[in-house]
């Protein structure tokens, strides 16, 4: 088969159009793909942030129930020495 110079710098042409379009779609896609992946770990940083607040909230609040004086709670905390029960204090 015979192709004319004509026909294969045609072709060539073609070929490099073809090439350049591609390529300039592929970037506005990784540039898409890039934006896309940043705003998704934005989302995600502050979907966890709120998660942690939450889990603080939720610990506070479990502590400041288990701490509360019950109604009849009568239990006394004095600051005396434990006569020999415990081995060692702490010195002040």
């Amino acid at each position: 088969m015979k192709f004319s110079l004509k026909t294969l710098l045609f072709v060539a042409a073609f070929g490099v159009f073809a090439t350049t379009s591609c390529s300039e779609k592929t970037a506005e896609n990784a540039e898409a793909t890039a934006e896309s992946a940043a705003n998704d770990a934005a989302a995600n940083t502050e979907a966890a942030g709120d998660a942690v607040e939450n889990a603080t909230d939720n610990a506070a609040a479990d502590v400041n129930a288990a701490t509360t004086p019950e109604a009849g709670d009568t239990a006394v905390v004095r600051d005396q020495p434990a006569n020999g029960v415990v081995d060692q204090t702490q010195k002040q």
